[in-house]
């Protein structure tokens, strides 16, 4: 063997050793994705509570969104038939029909025989004036009024500070329908029962109507005490949790999906525990005057609520897919190459033409208008209100359309950036075709790198 032989062989044994020498580098603690991770299970944790103390906040103790909520109540056929039910049922007992025509005709025996009938058609235009009633706007406006009083004293009887028609009593809640009782009474005036302005005002006990039965009540009132400071601010902190997390995560874009994941899994625990609250309620007004409008009370109650699962729904939805495009994995990866080489395809074959010098300046002011799209989707779902999931659905499919217009334009403005670099800076040359490796830049595949995905 040669002397240039043995030394290549030398220096490959010495390769081969210092390759078998070297020890695998140890996988180091990533302090970064473990923080992330942690703040995504705390925020996930905490989104369902979040979610629903902030409907309770905007709904049951703020007096304009809580009368908002209700107020189609009082249109409501099962709502109407509860209160009209109990109305009549106190009018008819105060009147006591029967034996005040049988007091009229005591001194004419041969006519006690109609008595009966006369006393239920008087019964029937009682019940008769309460539908009239419940149907007039006048009811619409005593069921705000009352309401109203409901909410602020169910807010107050909750603070432990009962005012109002409104009031705990063990473990009920109770509304005095005294109002209504007495516009009643006029109306039957008006139309000739002239005596029911002289039937007196039941007793409030036999005027008041049983909204909640519930041992839970006591607790509900710690939990008051407790949960309303921080209701209103707890989901804008969770959100905050959730951006951290995805700003300090090394692979932000997997993060993204973690987030997306998390809000769906929070909004379905909700819509389980919707469900689970309306069982409860039909236990809790079982027995009471609104039993039979039970589903109509908590459908209209929680209709904020399920509008904000849904939005849930549709930004969780939205995170997933915007994470999993600026993702590493194979499908996204052939995703960007084709919607990146469709749009910089058509780009280019516009380049030539009247708008070059348009899409040249957005070409080089490409980054600002992508933080701007970002920042106006953002602005526009986080002002929202109410916010809802086709909002949410829409932003998100105009901010994509715009980004596709963007980067067609910085595609067919590539060519006046180049020409342009080209006067300022480089010696004419002369024209000649582009060389073998220029190709239009996947600007998502970048994105998606800098995520870390």
């Amino acid at each position: 063997m040669t002397d240039a032989g043995t030394e290549d062989v030398a220096a490959l044994q010495a390769r081969i050793a210092e390759l078998e020498a070297q020890k695998s580098p140890k996988r180091r603690f990533d302090g970064r994705g473990f923080t992330a991770w942690v703040l995504v299970v705390i925020a996930a944790l905490l989104f369902p509570i979040a979610l629903t103390a902030y409907w309770g906040q905007r709904t049951l103790t703020d007096t304009s969104r809580y009368i908002a909520t209700v107020a189609p109540l009082a249109q409501d056929p099962t709502v109407k038939q509860a209160v009209g039910d109990k109305v009549t049922s106190v009018l008819v007992t105060q009147i006591d029909a029967q034996q005040r025509v049988s007091d009229l005709l005591q001194d004419y025996p041969k006519l006690q025989p109609i008595a009966g009938p006369i006393s239920v058609a008087v019964n029937n235009l009682v019940g008769q004036t309460v539908t009239k009633v419940l149907d007039s706007d006048q009811f619409s406006q005593l069921w705000v009024t009352v309401n109203t009083q409901l909410q602020k004293g169910l807010v107050a009887a909750l603070s432990n500070n009962p005012t109002g028609p409104v009031t705990i009593q063990g473990d009920q809640v109770i509304l005095d329908t005294g109002d209504l009782i007495a516009a009643v009474k006029q109306k039957l005036v008006d139309q000739g029962l002239s005596f029911a302005a002289n039937i007196p005002v039941p007793p409030v006990a036999d005027r008041q109507v049983v909204l909640l039965t519930s041992p839970q009540l006591k607790q509900a009132r710690v939990a008051y005490a407790l949960g309303q400071p921080v209701a209103q601010w707890l989901i804008y902190v969770v959100l905050l949790l959730f951006v951290i997390a995805v700003l300090i995560s090394r692979k932000r874009a997997r993060m993204t999906m973690a987030v997306g994941v998390a809000i769906i899994l929070g909004a379905l625990a909700v819509r389980l525990l919707m469900a689970y609250g309306q069982g409860q309620i039909e236990l809790t007004l079982d027995g009471t005057t609104f039993a039979i409008a039970q589903q109509a009370f908590f459908t209209i109650l929680t209709a904020f609520l399920l509008n904000s699962v849904r939005a849930a729904y549709a930004l969780g939805l939205v995170l997933l897919l915007v994470g999993w495009f600026l993702s590493g994995t194979q499908s996204a990866l052939a995703a960007r190459r084709l919607l990146g080489g469709a749009v910089s395809g058509a780009g280019g074959r516009a380049s030539g033409t009247a708008i070059a010098p348009v899409a040249g300046w957005f070409a080089r002011t490409r980054v600002f208008w992508r933080f701007l799209i970002v920042g106006v989707a953002a602005a526009v779902i986080l002002t929202a209100n109410p916010l809802s999931g086709s909002l949410i659905l829409w932003a998100s499919v105009i901010a994509v359309l715009a980004f596709i217009v963007l980067e067609f334009l910085a595609a067919a403005g590539a060519g006046a950036v180049g020409d342009s670099a080209d006067d300022e800076g480089a010696p004419e040359t002369g024209s000649g075709p582009p060389a073998a490796g220029d190709a239009p830049v996947d600007v998502a595949a970048g994105a998606a790198d800098q995520s870390g995905g």
